[in-house]
């Protein structure tokens, strides 16, 4: 099977890393070509591996479809294209798959669902959120978790860096994220404690104005923050193995996510993630994991769980091992990717929907 995936951005983020992580399964059964819109330094994420693509012009890139006789066009979030592509008449049958939050979804509204075979989304929340608030057919709505390698996600030792506990989170420096609500967190532990420090993992394409905003507001706190603009996919799992070792934990402030991937990272590294219960993040944390989850903007329910892991050995131990069992259990490549074709063929020999 040839399938085409078509995405706005080559960066380093959490679409971008999904496609790297089904890449090593996909492409030992059939194959995948890659179009992003725009390069944003993305390219690393897929190794040497030949087929990405950066075009801007959607002549191009239908000129591109024709040439290859792809089965299917997964379109991920980039409405621009597939407005294109139903104007155009393209004759392969086209999934949308549907990452974005909030105002990233707007599109939906204008479509005609008519032109797409189904929508592949990565959680619960997702999918009722499509079918509830844009209409989406509740019956070519199918939900995929997101996967990961736990061959290279997973606990590893490494050399303490710092003999303090690290705090770090991870993520864009945009308002969804909340950035500024970790800050907040981090002037309040700071305040209380003098064996803990704060980083802050991402924000390479944030504008000069965004970076200098974020340094202006860790000043206003009194904080010290050690920012990490851009780090390699590959190794991420070295960063979060290093706040494992340093008794730390990741914290997301984040207001709402349609998965929550840098959560289930930390935990197949053995590197407790404390997260706010807010879209799809409470279909991860189910069981005893649900105690490492607060109310978003509740500071102190979320301070007192970071205390809890960074002075309870017991807890810190037990979510440790109950994080590594749920992602091995329910996120690993192999069974979730193979969930995912066996999809991607029925939908790839159902009659074309228009």
């Amino acid at each position: 099977m040839k399938i085409l995936y078509i995405y706005r951005y080559l960066l380093l983020g959490g679409v971008t890393t999904q496609l790297a992580n089904r890449l090593g399964f996909l492409k030992s059964i059939s194959d995948p070509h890659f179009i992003f819109l725009s390069d944003h330094g993305g390219q690393t994420t897929f190794g040497d591996y030949e087929k990405i693509h950066v075009m801007t012009e959607p002549l191009t890139i239908y000129q591109y479809i024709k040439e290859h006789d792809f089965d299917l066009i997964i379109a991920i979030d980039t409405k621009e294209i597939t407005d294109y592509l139903i104007e155009v008449h393209c004759k392969t049958p086209i999934i949308q798959e549907v990452h974005g939050i909030s105002y990233k979804l707007n599109y939906l509204v204008e479509e005609d669902q008519r032109h797409f075979q189904g929508y592949i989304v990565p959680s619960n929340y997702s999918k009722n959120r499509i079918i509830e608030d844009y209409s989406a057919p509740e019956e070519r709505t199918y939900v995929i978790p997101n996967c990961l390698d736990t061959t290279l996600f997973s606990p590893k030792e490494v050399e303490p860096i710092t003999n303090k506990k690290i705090i770090c989170w991870v993520g864009k420096l945009n308002d969804h994220k909340n950035w500024q609500g970790f800050l907040d967190l981090a002037a309040r532990i700071s305040q209380k404690r003098d064996d803990c420090v704060f980083w802050i993992v991402g924000g390479e394409t944030a504008s000069s104005k965004a970076t200098k905003h974020l340094f202006q507001e860790a000043n206003k706190r009194e904080l010290s923050i050690h920012w990490i603009d851009r780090m390699e996919y590959s190794e991420m799992p070295k960063l979060y193995a290093m706040v494992a070792k340093s008794g730390g934990c990741t914290v997301s402030t984040s207001k709402g996510e349609s998965f929550g991937m840098s959560l289930i990272e930390a935990m197949a590294c053995g590197c407790p993630a404390v997260a706010p219960r807010v879209g799809a993040i409470p279909e991860i944390y189910l069981g005893d994991l649900g105690r490492l989850t607060y109310e978003l903007h509740d500071l102190v329910a979320c301070e007192s769980i970071v205390d809890s892991l960074l002075d309870n050995e017991k807890e810190r131990n037990e979510q440790i091992q109950k994080g590594i069992q749920k992602v091995q259990k329910h996120y690993s490549i192999n069974q979730v990717v193979t969930q995912y074709f066996e999809l991607l063929q029925t939908l790839s020999t159902v009659q074309k929907v228009w």
